[in-house]
């Protein structure tokens, strides 16, 4: 009995700690270490360990002959203690045609993700502020560039967080109260959650080396606009400005209404 319930409680922690990475991406091992994820994993092995334990007391067969050797029914025994405890923890119930959220066991574990939430979110702010990956950069100037770098390092990127990023980055933008330097922070906060802080470094120092190595392109001389003579007044440009054509951006979903994250 000793190694089913080991291997039971090995399958509910396996679904657990693959939660909790799958959550946290920037900080898989800070997570998984923290109270919280440390708890969320307990939570998810003591499941699986009862579950088993009264399968067995019950004597459930679930449905197989009598003639089913012992340890096929064992390992039967054991997959349904560990995947039906953690299908069992995550049930939701709210009354039918109902917006309110559901009552259930699943209530336990948003409430122990909430407390290893917290957690994480205070250690990653104390580490991106303890020192600044981000100087030498502007806000007004780089945060489109640093997003779409840091977007781009990911393979797959979800459009509810572009969506995100974007009104983050127009809200910033029409912020008076905060300097420059303040956005870029927030920013790099927002990154950071996505990326990591390695990978949010290695995008800043890209983008600074980038601002080293190429100058602005000069303009040719024979596209420049000559001078008016002295004396004379400017005249106005022949036909009306039109504004530069849009760029899709992976940012937005590849919509062309919008070049930049201020335009959110």
């Amino acid at each position: 009995m000793i190694i089913e319930m080991l291997l039971a409680a090995l399958i509910g922690g396996a679904i657990g700690v693959a939660e909790l990475l799958a959550r946290y991406r920037d900080k898989p091992a800070a997570a998984l270490l923290s109270p919280g994820g440390l708890l969320f994993v307990f939570i998810n092995v003591g499941a699986s360990v009862l579950a088993l334990i009264a399968v067995t007391a019950a004597g459930w067969r679930f449905g197989l002959p009598a003639t089913m050797p012992e340890p096929s029914l064992v390992v039967v025994r054991v997959l349904v203690a560990g995947i039906g405890s953690a299908a069992l923890l995550r049930m939701a119930f709210a009354p039918a045609q109902s917006g309110a959220v559901g009552a259930g066991p699943v209530a336990l574990l948003n409430g122990v993700l909430r407390l290893a939430d917290s957690e994480l979110e205070r250690k990653r702010a104390l580490s991106r502020l303890s020192h600044n990956d981000l100087s030498g950069l502007s806000f007004e100037r780089d945060h489109a560039a640093l997003a779409e770098l840091c977007c781009h390092l990911m393979r797959e990127f979800d459009l509810a967080e572009a969506e995100r990023l974007g009104g983050l980055a127009a809200d910033l933008g029409h912020r008076d109260d905060l300097t420059d330097a303040d956005k870029l922070d927030c920013w790099g906060l927002e990154l950071t959650r996505l990326v990591g802080e390695r990978a949010l470094g290695q995008a800043a120092r890209r983008l600074r080396d980038r601002l080293r190595e190429e100058p602005r392109p000069a303009v040719p001389a024979a596209e420049r606009p000559a001078a008016p003579a002295e004396g004379s007044p400017a005249e106005p440009a022949s036909g009306p400005l039109r504004p530069p054509a849009a760029k899709p951006s992976r940012l937005v979903g590849g919509r062309t209404e919008r070049t930049t994250f201020s335009d959110a």
